[in-house]
């Protein structure tokens, strides 16, 4: 082998390195705060199907904002598709970080998106509760905000692909 195609050989490497590092980042920056799926169905089925999951996980749902309508009704012009924004609250994790953090109740219930594609599809779309604690800087949160977000990761990932 020469030289000259070990060195072309290994520019090449580092270049598909390079894609696959930023493929990998950009996957990465997905998860960073939330948690995502694509479901083909209706999105009345999709919402329903959401509850069920995050039921089976804990989480009752405590709050729905329909912020598609909130905003054309409010802004004069303005359309968008359903947009629903969910909060699931599971109790005794809601009491443990009370008792952490008094002023956690920023932070709940936590939000779960349901909106129309537009095209048969619909995202469910779940924050990660872990990236969110981070930010209040309580270590002490850190075990209960990880249990919730496996619960979250779960949910989202036993969402089927179509209903």
């Amino acid at each position: 082998m020469n030289k000259s195609m070990t060195l072309t050989g290994l520019f090449l490497m580092l270049l598909n390195f390079g894609v696959y590092s930023q493929e990998l980042k950009q996957s990465n920056m997905e998860e960073k705060y939330y948690f995502k799926t694509t479901v083909q169905g209706d999105l009345e089925q999709v919402k329903e199907k959401t509850e069920e999951v995050f039921k089976s996980k804990g989480f009752g749902l405590i709050s729905e904002l329909p912020m598609h309508e909130t905003l054309m009704e409010k802004l004069e012009g303005v359309e968008l598709r359903p947009y629903y924004i969910m909060g699931f609250c599971n109790p005794g994790y809601a009491y443990k970080t009370l008792q952490l953090e008094e002023n956690i109740g920023l932070f709940l219930p936590c939000k779960v998106i349901v909106r129309d594609n537009g095209n048969g599809t619909v995202d469910v779309v779940a924050i990660n509760p872990a990236k969110a604690m981070e930010s209040i800087g309580n270590p002490d949160l850190e075990d209960v905000a990880g249990e919730v977000t496996d619960a979250f990761r779960t949910a989202i990932d036993q969402m089927p692909d179509k209903l």
